[in-house]
Order: C-alpha cells, then sequence, then structure tokens
C-alpha cells in the first residue's frame, strides 16, 4: 500500500503573516452537505474563547463539483453545512463564547480547618447570592500567568451558565435551520472562571468558560446509523464522569445519540493515564488527553486519536499523538498508546476500500495509512515539511518562533472523496500571490490510496 499526493490547489487567499495574527486565516474545517455539495469554512478572527460564538467569524465556501472549485457561500448554503445524519438532517454542533458574570463576586475559599467531614466535597451547595461564585474545587495557573479556577458545573447556579450542547440542525425538507439546545446527560461536569485576554489585552472581567463543544468537532454516524461526538474539556477539568473523581488532566469524553441527536449521553472516556514517559519526558507537563478523533473500523472497533500537546504547563509546542480502541461500542478504552512524536488537532479518517487515513501535524503535515484497523501503519507521506521554513516570510526573522517556523496552524481538516482517494486542507503562511507577496492562505491536496 502507497500514498500518493495529487493535485494541490490554493483555494483562498487573505493578508500577510506579517500583518496578522494568529488565528486569522487558519483552521480550515470542511462539511457535508445535501446533494453532495461541500461546505468549507476558514477562520478569520484570533485564536482565542472569546471569538467562538455560535458561527464565529470567517469565510465560508461552498463545492460543487467534489471539492474542485469553490465560491463563496450564500446564507442558505452554511445552513446546510454539517454531518447528514441518517433520518436525512443536517447537524453542526457549535461553540459558544465565555460567559460574562456581571458584578460578580467569589464565595470565600475552603481552607482545612473549615471543613469537617460530612461536607459533600463532590457536590457543593448552591450559592443564595444571584452572582456569586461557588467554592472552587481548585485553581490552576498556567506559564503564561492566567488563573483557572475549578468548579464543578451543577454548584453554579442555571441562570449564571447554560449548561446545553448548541447545535444548527438542518431538518429534512424545511427551508431554514434552527438552532437546537439540549441538556447532556453528563454528571461530574466541570468548568472553570477566568480573566480573559482577548487580542492581546486583559478585559479586566470575571468570565465562565462555556461547557458546551468546540467547532472543531463533528458529528459521527456509526454503521449501525447512531451518532457519536468525540468531545474534551480543557484547563484541569478532567473529572470521571461515573464516579466523580477529579482527575486535573483534561479527559477525552465519548458521547452517543439513539435519536438522531435530539438527546446525548456519556458513552465512555479516556483519562490522561500512563503517557509514555521514555518518550516523552515532558508527559506530566500536558494538559491531557485532547481534541480526540474517532472512527469505526472494519472489525467493529472504534479507533480514538488524542492529542497531546500543548504550551501552558511549560511543555513545548509539541508532543505526541496517542491512540486507543473501543472493542464494546464506546463504552470501555484501551490504555492508549504512543503513536507519534507530534500532533496537534489529528485527524482519522475510514475510506470505502478498508484504509484508515490518520493525519499528524506540528511541526510538519503528514498522512499515515493504515489497512488492519489502525494496529500498524505505513511510513509518513510528507505534505509540508518540518523542517524551518521561515525563509519563506516577506521578512525573514531572524530568530523565528516556533509558528513561524512552521509556517502553518497545522490544523487541517480530511474529506474522503472516493473510496480511495481523500481531500486534505491546510493553511499555508507562505502562499506567494501574482506579486510574489507571501499571503497566508487555504489549500487542498488530493491524498490517493494506491493498492
Amino acid at each position: 500500500m502507497k500514498l500518493v499526493k495529487g493535485e494541490e490547489k490554493v483555494i483562498y487567499l487573505g493578508g500577510t503573516s506579517e500583518d496578522l495574527c494568529w488565528g486569522k486565516v487558519q483552521f480550515p474545517k470542511c462539511y457535508d452537505m445535501p446533494y453532495g455539495k461541500t461546505g468549507l469554512f476558514v477562520h478569520e478572527d484570533d485564536d482565542c474563547a472569546a471569538a467562538l460564538d455560535k458561527d464565529p467569524i470567517g469565510k465560508w465556501f461552498v463545492s460543487f463539483d467534489d471539492c474542485k472549485t469553490w465560491q463563496e457561500a450564500t446564507e442558505k448554503d452554511r445552513e446546510e453545512m454539517g454531518t447528514i445524519l441518517p433520518n436525512g438532517d443536517v447537524l453542526r454542533p457549535l461553540a459558544g463564547a465565555p460567559i460574562k458574570i456581571p458584578n460578580a463576586s467569589k464565595s470565600p475559599w475552603y481552607f482545612g480547618n473549615a471543613r469537617v467531614p460530612t461536607d459533600d466535597e463532590i457536590m457543593r451547595p448552591i450559592p443564595d447570592e444571584k452572582n456569586c461564585l461557588p467554592n472552587p474545587i481548585t485553581a490552576i495557573t498556567t506559564v503564561f500567568g492566567a488563573r483557572y479556577e475549578i468548579f464543578w458545573l451543577d454548584s453554579i447556579r442555571d441562570e449564571m451558565i447554560d449548561k446545553r450542547f448548541c447545535f444548527r440542525r438542518k431538518r429534512k425538507n424545511k427551508d431554514v435551520s434552527e438552532i437546537q439546545y439540549v441538556l447532556p446527560d453528563w454528571k461530574y461536569r466541570l468548568t472553570y472562571s477566568f480573566e480573559p485576554w482577548y487580542n492581546g489585552k486583559s478585559l479586566n472581567e470575571i468570565m465562565l468558560y462555556y461547557p458546551g463543544l468546540y467547532n472543531c468537532r463533528k458529528v459521527k454516524v456509526a454503521p449501525d446509523g447512531l451518532l457519536y461526538l468525540a468531545h474534551y474539556v480543557p484547563y484541569g477539568t478532567g473529572s470521571n464522569p461515573f464516579t466523580g473523581l477529579y482527575e486535573k488532566n483534561s479527559a477525552s469524553y465519548i458521547f452517543k445519540s439513539t435519536d438522531n441527536g435530539e438527546t446525548w449521553f456519556v458513552l465512555g472516556y479516556i483519562p490522561y493515564k500512563y503517557p509514555n514517559e521514555e518518550k516523552d519526558k515532558f508527559a506530566y507537563l500536558k494538559e491531557g488527553f485532547v481534541e480526540p478523533d474517532i472512527e469505526f473500523m472494519p472489525d467493529g472497533s472504534i479507533l480514538c486519536i488524542l492529542r497531546t500537546c500543548e504550551v501552558f504547563q511549560g511543555a513545548p509546542e509539541w508532543g505526541p499523538t496517542y491512540l486507543s480502541r473501543s472493542v464494546d461500542g464506546g463504552a470501555t478504552w484501551s490504555i492508549p498508546e504512543y503513536f507519534v512524536d507530534r500532533g496537534a488537532l489529528p485527524k482519522l479518517l475510514q475510506l470505502k476500500n478498508g484504509v484508515t487515513l490518520a493525519v499528524i501535524t506540528r511541526p510538519g503535515i503528514y498522512i499515515y495509512a493504515s489497512d488492519d484497523c489502525g494496529k500498524t501503519w505505513t511510513n509518513a507521506l510528507e505534505i509540508m515539511t518540518d523542517k524551518d521554513r521561515s525563509s519563506l516570510a516577506n521578512i525573514v526573522p531572524e530568530k523565528p518562533n516556533f509558528h513561524q517556523w512552521c509556517g502553518s496552524c497545522c490544523n487541517c481538516d480530511i474529506k474522503a472523496l472516493k473510496d480511495n482517494k481523500a481531500i486534505l486542507f491546510f493553511s499555508d503562511f507562505y502562499i506567494p500571490d501574482n506579486n510574489g507577496v507571501k499571503r497566508k492562505g487555504i489549500k487542498s491536496i488530493e491524498i490517493l490510496v494506491d493498492v
């Protein structure tokens, strides 16, 4: 089996990397649409939680010819982008912005001699005062000086924070889509408060993190037609959803719906345990297992790919990707195994010819393939080098930072075109325009599986 690169195209060009901050002209996401169309979103705002509110600021495109050509999407096109469900509906998870708490006050901290053995430490009482936050479980401080206070979600008053998942649903035979809110069946959920920064400036506000879904999450349809979501919650908000054990490191959660997404429940989860210390000396400076993606294998198992790279506790901008497997439909998962030495927003794609593709990035962009349900993998097909690309910039930095070195956000998306062909979407910060000026943009490249 061999992976072959096909045609590479530039879909969209924005400004230069010298003029645009991290987050702009990045993070491409492709979506299925009815009648064989394909949708594509390009983020056009700061990479910040405050910028993620429902459909974020960005460029939206649509293709009518299997991703060969693109045009700007209409509002009607955007409403049809998501996952096509067995009943014909189209469902797309929507993120939410953090929630500002006006005139917020804080409960005094619990100290050791303030507790007695009969206190319930799992679910602390909800404060009577309207805008008063409950006592936090703990606090997390990043190397950048940000502080996050961690709370049990159910200890926060309902009117202070929206505890529901949010979707855009285009019902079959309906002309317009609708915003749908669903309260998941999920015990022992966590959230956090913080004082946000936006475009490099402190907002001097107390915010509560919206505990819903991310825009990078996609609904996956299992072979039996039931729906799955792989999800995570960041910054010290990992907990066992079945026992309430606080675990600090982020965990990945697997949700399932048996009614086309009208309701959701926690089916299983993957805690950050037993990382490979020999291959990752920064294993305990990691946030946890984040940005999970799942695919359904021909042998009936479910494979999950997991990111660990992050910088908030002092680890570098690269870190290993792991694989975990479920053989009971997603209820329990194997101890994650080290896969490769890097991975930001890793992706899995199951092709109809039985081959599984894995997208691994940052630094560089690479594709791996497996024809035995993810047990063994081919050598990597390089899409973008992991060597220093900063010499391609309009103004070559004397000492490049990591993102100048990469020359891409390396957060990719991938879609099947045929039984043996896929198309990858990725950013490149150094695409020359007609005048030779290097600009940030979005590219696509076809990947052929030659068996």
